[in-house]
């Protein structure tokens, strides 16, 4: 009987673990417009990745592409890629899939298992066929109107500010 409580409490305790918080994320996604955004990898992961974007209506896009169509080299704390990506605003809401590798991939296959799975707004390292160790990071974006930069008189020193009573109100 003791044992059935024992086992009892050690499966409640790991059932009842919190969710994991932002700082235990594999990479975080930058917004840089309205419809940009750059994947900034975090430290200790593994050193390769390929990033893809899912809409809700299935369309799929790979945003990191190689001459040779392997994995990016993927360094902590720096963009993937080195610049932003974009998402067409008529494209809607997406889901990034950022798949860190312990080795080059083909992203090729990758795309093609992408194609191939049944859900592609749930999928899991689990479900992809994948040398080495493997793991996901899934962020979410939702492209919004680009604001229009505002056209104004160039600014000098002064920041625009009236002259003071001193130098007579000159620039």
């Amino acid at each position: 009987m003791r044992s059935l409580i024992v086992i009892a409490s050690l499966f409640l305790a790991v059932a009842c673990e919190k969710p994991s918080s932002a700082s235990n994320k594999r990479a975080a996604l930058n917004r840089t417009g309205g419809t940009t955004f750059e994947i900034i990898p975090s430290a200790d992961q593994h050193q390769n990745c390929l990033v893809y974007t899912v809409s809700r209506s299935g369309l799929t896009r790979q945003l990191t592409m190689s001459r040779n169509n392997q994995s990016f080299d993927c360094v902590a704390g720096r963009p993937i890629g080195g610049h932003a990506y974009k998402v067409p605003l008529n494209e809607g809401p997406v889901r990034v899939y950022v798949f860190f590798t312990s080795q080059k991939v083909n992203a090729a296959a990758v795309s093609q298992e992408l194609l191939d799975a049944p859900d592609r707004q749930a999928l899991s390292a689990m479900n992809m066929r994948l040398p080495g160790s493997v793991t996901l990071e899934t962020l979410d974006f939702a492209p919004e109107e680009d604001v229009a930069p505002q056209v104004g008189v160039v600014v000098g020193a002064d920041a625009g500010t009236p002259g003071s009573s001193e130098d007579g109100g000159a620039l």
